[in-house]
This record gives C-alpha cells, sequence and structure tokens, in this order.
C-alpha cells in the first residue's frame, strides 16, 4: 500500500515541471505526452500534441487499486495545458508591439475547404490518425510580423519515430537577427493598412486640405515654412542643400510649375520639387480680350524670378540666387505651325489685337535645371511655346515641364569597331567570313560652362577590318596501328 501511495504523489508532481523549451525560446504552449498503457508508471511531459483530458481521482494512482489504509495527500491542481488558440493572445512584456497575426490559427498550406491537406500540419480539419500518416510537414515555421524585433512563431513537425507518428507543435518567442527591426511603435495602426476614407461631396474639402500637402500648398505656406526654418545653434554645422522632393524656392516663394488639380483646369499653386521630373498639360479658361492682363499668359510669370541656390538660409548666410535664363522661344501661328527665333534675348509680352486675336500668348513651359552632387543648384534655363489665339481655341492647352541635369556631363567622343575575317569558310559554301565583331566607345566628362551656350565637340568615329585568316598547310594522316588480338589457345599446348 505503501508503494501506491507513494506512486500518487510522484504523479501529481509532475504538473509542477517546466514546461519544454523551443529552439529559439521560451515555448508558451508545451503540453503533456498521451498517457501510457496502465501499469507503466508515470512518464516526463514533452511538447507533443496535448491528448483529451482524463480525471485522475485523489489517492488513485494510474494502473493500482484504492489504498484505503493510507490517507490520500492533498490535491494539487494541475495547471490547464495552453492550447494555441488560447496562447496567441498573451500580453506581451516590454514595450513591443502586440502581434496583429494569431500564428497558431494561421495556416498557409490549408487549401481544402473541412477536408485533411496531405502533410499540412497545421490543418485544422486534420486529426490525429490523418497525423500517423504524415511523412513530413510542408510547413514547419509560420511567424508573424517580420518587421518586428520580437517574433512570435508555431513550430511543426511530425515525431516518426513515435507509433503512430504523432505531430509536434510549439509556440514560441523568436528574436529578430537584423538590426533594423521594431522595438516599439507609437502609432497603433503602423502596423496595418488603414482603409482609405472615400471622397464624397460632403468630405471631398477636409481630404483635399489633409492630403493636398507640399504638391499643392498655398504660396503663403511656403513662405511661412522657409521663415520656420531659421537655424538654431544645433544647426550651424549643418550644410545647406535641396533634398529630394523639397519645393525648388525663389527670392520671394517657389518656383511654380502650373498643374491640373481636381479637373484638368490649370492650378498655379503648384511647386516644383526637387530632383522630380515632371511634364503635364491643363486647361485655362480665359477672356481674350484681357490677355495682356493675364499673368499665367506671360513670360514674365515664369521667368522674372531668382532660384534659390540652396534650400535652407542659415543664418548670417548671403542669399545665394541664380537667375532664370531663356534660352530658346517659339512662335506657334493660329495654324499650328512652329518657328523658333533666331535670338531668345527679347522679351515677348501678350498683345490683344483689333480682331479678337492675342498674340504672344504662352502655351509651353519648359525648365532646365543643373544642380550638383552638393545639392546646389547652379543653372536655370526656361524655354517658351508663344501661339497666338482666339474666342474659338477657348480654352487653351499649356504643357508644362521641368528637368533636372547635374553639372557635369559625360559623352561618347569615339567609336571603334573592329571585324576580323578569313578567307577560308566551309567546304559547304567556301567564301569569305566575319569571325569577330567588337565594338569600342571612348566617353570624355564636359566640365560646367554657361547655362545655354554651345559648344562643339569633335567624335571620331572608325572601322577597322583584320585578316584572321590561317593558310592550309600540307601534313600527312598518320600511320594505322594494328590492333590484332591472337586467341587465348593461339600457343597451346606450348604455353
Amino acid at each position: 500500500m505503501a508503494a501506491v501511495a507513494l506512486g500518487v504523489g510522484i504523479l501529481l508532481l509532475l504538473p509542477l515541471l517546466p514546461a519544454a523549451k523551443g529552439v529559439s525560446g521560451q515555448s508558451r504552449s508545451a503540453t503533456a505526452a498521451p498517457q501510457p498503457p496502465a501499469g507503466s508508471g508515470p512518464t516526463a511531459p514533452s511538447a507533443r500534441e496535448p491528448p483529451a483530458a482524463s480525471p485522475t481521482a485523489p489517492g488513485l494512482g494510474l494502473g493500482s487499486s484504492p489504498a484505503p489504509q493510507s490517507p490520500p495527500p492533498p490535491e494539487t491542481p494541475a495547471p490547464p495545458a495552453a492550447s494555441p488558440a488560447a496562447a496567441a493572445p498573451e500580453a506581451r512584456a516590454g514595450p513591443g508591439p502586440a502581434p496583429v497575426t494569431d500564428v497558431a490559427a494561421l495556416c498557409v498550406c490549408d487549401l481544402l475547404v473541412a477536408q485533411c491537406d496531405v502533410n499540412c500540419c497545421c490543418d485544422p480539419d486534420c486529426s490525429a490518425a490523418d497525423f500517423s500518416l504524415f511523412t513530413t510537414c510542408s510547413v514547419h515555421i509560420v511567424t508573424g510580423d517580420s518587421q518586428l524585433c520580437s517574433q512570435e512563431a508555431a513550430i511543426y513537425s511530425i515525431d516518426v519515430a513515435a507509433h503512430p507518428p504523432e505531430r509536434i507543435f510549439k509556440l514560441v518567442d523568436q528574436n529578430n537577427p537584423s538590426i533594423f527591426c521594431i522595438h516599439a511603435t507609437n502609432y497603433k495602426q503602423a502596423l496595418s493598412f488603414i482603409p482609405p476614407e472615400m471622397p464624397t461631396s460632403q468630405n471631398f474639402d477636409s481630404l483635399l486640405k489633409q492630403f493636398e500637402g507640399v504638391t499643392f500648398s498655398a504660396e503663403s505656406d511656403v513662405l511661412l515654412n522657409t521663415e520656420s526654418d531659421a537655424p538654431n545653434s544645433s544647426d550651424a554645422n549643418e550644410t545647406a542643400r535641396y533634398e529630394y522632393g523639397v519645393p525648388v524656392q525663389t527670392a520671394d516663394a517657389f518656383l511654380r510649375l502650373p498643374a491640373p488639380l481636381v479637373s484638368s483646369q490649370c492650378s498655379d499653386a503648384n511647386p516644383a520639387g526637387f530632383l522630380v521630373n515632371q511634364a503635364v498639360k491643363c486647361s485655362r479658361m480665359i477672356n481674350v480680350g484681357n490677355c495682356n492682363t493675364t499673368q499665367a499668359l506671360s513670360m514674365l510669370f515664369y521667368a522674372n524670378s531668382s532660384i534659390l541656390a540652396v534650400s535652407r538660409i542659415l543664418k548670417h548666410s548671403c542669399w545665394q540666387t541664380v537667375n532664370i535664363t531663356v534660352q530658346t522661344i517659339t512662335i506657334q501661328s493660329l495654324s499650328g505651325t512652329r518657328t523658333l527665333l533666331n535670338s531668345s534675348d527679347v522679351l515677348l509680352l501678350p498683345k490683344y489685337l483689333d480682331d479678337q486675336v492675342c498674340i504672344n500668348v504662352v502655351l509651353g513651359v519648359s525648365y532646365s535645371i543643373m544642380y550638383t552632387d552638393a545639392g546646389e543648384i547652379t543653372a536655370a534655363a526656361v524655354s517658351f511655346v508663344l501661339g497666338t489665339i482666339n474666342n474659338t481655341m477657348l480654352p487653351i492647352q499649356q504643357s508644362f515641364e521641368i528637368t533636372f541635369t547635374q553639372g557635369v556631363c559625360q559623352i561618347p567622343v569615339s567609336f571603334e569597331i573592329e571585324v576580323k575575317w578569313s578567307k577560308y569558310g566551309s567546304l559547304v559554301n567556301p567564301q569569305a567570313k566575319i569571325v569577330n565583331v567588337s565594338a569600342t566607345v571612348i566617353t570624355t566628362i564636359l566640365a560646367q560652362t554657361n547655362f545655354g551656350s554651345e559648344r562643339t565637340v569633335q567624335i571620331a568615329s572608325s572601322v577597322t577590318f583584320i585578316d584572321v585568316s590561317t593558310p592550309a598547310e600540307p601534313g600527312y594522316k598518320a600511320q594505322p596501328t594494328i590492333d590484332a588480338k591472337l586467341p587465348f589457345d593461339f600457343f597451346f599446348p606450348f604455353v
């Protein structure tokens, strides 16, 4: 009887043993192994699939009979086995963000509805009998968000040594080996996609104000941002420069590049972003009789300003500006024909004629900005297309373009082609043939000159033919070898 009581005490202490650890961290869902047959005694816990819970009466051991002579020890309540579904929402310690995906419930190989997928160890439709027929797990590990420093992972495997084979499941926390990972989040929606709000007639104005950003900001906003960028002591050693997307600033506001806002109508409040090449078209409704007073139709509106060489104006620094030079002027007639003016040093302003016609109206603007690797603008040029319009052409169509080019230019100055040929071809079709062709391109770097000025560069090209024919040489074939084999009993009976 004493032996029976001792067996009961050991069995009740087994649930207090520490849970099994996973390969990459502390397992939070280690479960007990299936119960052994009657009379086999207690076994150590493992991390395999938990069987159905079986109640154990106080004072009753596995495979034993009641022991009335010995009072039963006080029952120690065993902690319930944690299932994958219950362990997933467990609170995480530390500042790390809570997972948005339950990896224990996620199964990417579960393809069949209400059916067990072969070798899919995470398929909830599979039973223990199905797992015993699996040879491996098609998906061994399911992890959460790969951007987090601490990742929750569900690990699946098949214990083929067991009889019958069993599925092994572990829910562990893994450490992200990447040095660029999210340790804490200060925005609860940062790890999920936010459904956009659909524009309606009621919320259109609020959405437009929220998402217009620097693309269609008001001129006063850029001026306020410029003034608020006054440097403090920490900016004393900071280098002033333009960065990608920053509006190109002028002495009075910013470089305007009209673009369609909501409809096809031109909006003049669109600033040009640094290194952002753009080419847009928009329409403009005007009064032909007032064309000479409409600023957006005049060359001065686009060229009569100076661009700041750098974006941020440091304290006690001078304003370095770059003037916009007119590079070319093209005149377009009422019929659509275009003529390039020989000189660009002229100022052609819109002018209204008596026959309901306005000339010198800006129909196209093309900016060309030159910059350095340090983010400094060194030169700016603009090309115009000035046209003649009348009332039948309203609304007029305008095109605007801006491109950024670096201060140095690498161009090819030499192109050499080398052709190797042979006089002797195939015996089937004897004729000269080309054996190899190679091309060599030599480039040079042109230093920056006055923007818009012309420069003559000599470019050379050559073709060279090289004869690689090998004349035929007389020769003799090698003498044949005699490969004779004697019968194995040729020298019998002497040998």
